[in-house]
């Protein structure tokens, strides 16, 4: 996976777009051939975060915005696309 070693957070109009290994954080994230999901139980005063996934055919598919701290995760679908997961990112607001 070619975002799981970044280590940095990016701040963007108001949006973190984050890697799993970022700090200051406490999320997770799954994945399967097709489909990529992220849920945090909390970071730094945020209140939502949405699972990004980049297809293999070039598509990004855009989960729905998770709450924070509910246990819930975003799920974003290549399958929408026809398409196998390439790889996935998330980003909290």
């Amino acid at each position: 996976m070619a975002a799981a070693g970044v280590a940095a957070a990016t701040l963007m109009l108001g949006v973190v777009a984050a890697s799993p290994a970022s700090a200051a954080q406490a999320c997770s994230h799954w994945q399967d051939d097709y489909t990529y999901g992220a849920g945090c139980s909390e970071f730094d005063g945020a209140k939502y975060v949405q699972a990004i996934a980049h297809c293999a055919n070039g598509e990004t598919e855009y989960g729905s915005w998770a709450v924070i701290g509910s246990g819930n995760l975003s799920y974003a679908y290549c399958s929408t696309w026809g398409s196998k997961l390439s790889w996935g990112e998330y980003r909290v607001m």
